[in-house]
């Protein structure tokens, strides 16, 4: 602002009353043919310092906890342990680590996860599968190994994106690595292979993992669902497969939203659920029905789909659903609660920056900029800056620190393809 001082004292005032409506919103298209002239001459003197602030914050808040995650999170070997699971590895853990990696530009860090990932998790030794042996751990006897060699679908289409991803950003890897696209392909043909089913009707689903039973009633966790996923997949790929698990997501998020058994839904979708002989969908049996820890995922990985490559159905379907309750939450709380139940009641008396990443996402695909900018100074709140680096709600919440970064990351427009 201090070339502004220049301009003669009737011009400075023009100025700041044309930086003030430009703070306060106003469209310019209100102002006048001759405001616009001077607005546009003069935008340079105009920058908001609060937005400036803002985003300053969200980048270095970014490059901090990533460094922290880096050091506390992330073995020499590349193992992403969980230390409040007695440092157990999961493959959700590696595969998200790798996206974080790819979306950092951090080439070091993804080869070192990569490679501990491709070694250890791999069930191709076991079962001559590509896809990831979900669970390693320490065994009673004080072992470290595979405690389950089953897959978990989420992050093996994790895995497969993150390694699409760093072909696009860094081109082929370098010995001994394997090759970032033949694996991600080869993730690819076992994930349509081993972890889809095909219901009576036709439709093709995506299953929670290999162990999954290809029955009815068919099991499924909406929070796999990743809808720019198969884009991407198919945009290398060519298999329409990823295109009619597209339209099953599309079509089963609409119905799981609206009804789930008996109960009348809100907009929200449960952690799991099943596909009926009449095509409805049901509580699972043993399995957590609430808008909880895995289905709060489910509006940022819609909102992906609007983003990345304009998904209409994805973008009315927030619009008409996780928005507008969002909004009605905040309006009647001053905040939105970690978790809930199908019908919309508070399942937990605190917050989360986990839920606000998804609302990020969500805010950003239908438009609603100041709405996501509220969610990411929520997430914000939970952030500590340390010594090393800095980290979201506690040092060891694995989980909130990973959906933290992912939903700040996604504001600053750093998410993508």
């Amino acid at each position: 602002m201090a070339s502004m001082f220049m301009l003669p004292q009737k011009l400075r005032r023009t100025v700041l009353y044309y930086c003030l409506l430009a703070h306060l919103r106003y469209r310019w298209h209100l102002v006048g043919a001759a405001g616009l002239i001077l607005v546009s001459t003069l935008a340079s003197h105009c920058v908001a310092p609060p937005e400036k602030e803002f985003l300053q914050r969200v980048d270095a808040a970014l490059a901090a906890s990533w460094e922290f995650y880096r050091v506390h999170y992330i073995l020499p070997d590349g193992r992403v342990r969980r230390s409040e699971n007695r440092d157990d590895a999961i493959s959700e853990g590696q595969a998200y680590a790798l996206l974080r990696a790819v979306w950092s530009d951090d080439q070091f860090t993804f080869n070192r996860v990569y490679s501990w990932t491709k070694n250890h998790l791999s069930q191709q030794p076991l079962k001559g599968s590509h896809l990831l042996a979900w669970h390693w751990g320490q065994s009673e006897g004080g072992q470290w190994r595979l405690i389950d060699i089953n897959s978990a679908t989420d992050a093996d289409l994790d895995y497969a994106l993150a390694l699409i991803l760093a072909e696009r950003r860094w081109g082929r890897s370098t010995q001994p690595l394997p090759d970032y696209l033949t694996q991600a392909k080869l993730v690819l043909q076992d994930i349509l292979a081993k972890e889809t089913c095909r219901d009576p009707w036709g439709r093709l689903w995506l299953t929670p993992g290999d162990w999954a039973a290809c029955k009815q009633p068919l099991l499924l966790n909406p929070s796999y669902f990743s809808p720019a996923w198969y884009r991407v997949f198919f945009d290398l790929t060519q298999d329409p497969r990823w295109l009619e698990l597209a339209e099953s997501t599309a079509w089963g998020l609409e119905q799981i939203s609206a009804h789930l058994g008996d109960q009348a839904g809100v907009g929200l979708v449960p952690d799991w659920c099943l596909l009926t002989e009449n095509q409805r969908f049901a509580p699972a049996p043993g399995q957590s029905h609430l808008f909880g820890w895995d289905a709060i995922r489910v509006p940022w990985r819609v909102s992906l789909g609007v983003l990345w490559f304009h998904d209409i159905r994805g973008k009315k379907f927030l619009a008409r659903t996780f928005i507008p309750f969002c909004r009605h939450q905040w309006a009647a709380t001053g905040k939105l609660s970690a978790i809930y139940d199908y019908t919309g009641r508070p399942a937990a008396e605190y917050d989360s920056p986990v839920l606000y990443a998804s609302l990020v996402g969500a805010a950003l695909a239908v438009g609603d900029r100041p709405l996501a900018q509220q969610a990411a100074e929520k997430i914000l709140g939970f952030y500590h800056q340390t010594p090393d680096g800095g980290y979201f709600n506690r040092p060891d919440d694995y989980y909130g620190n990973n959906w933290a970064w992912f939903g700040l990351a996604t504001y600053r427009g750093r998410v993508r393809p």
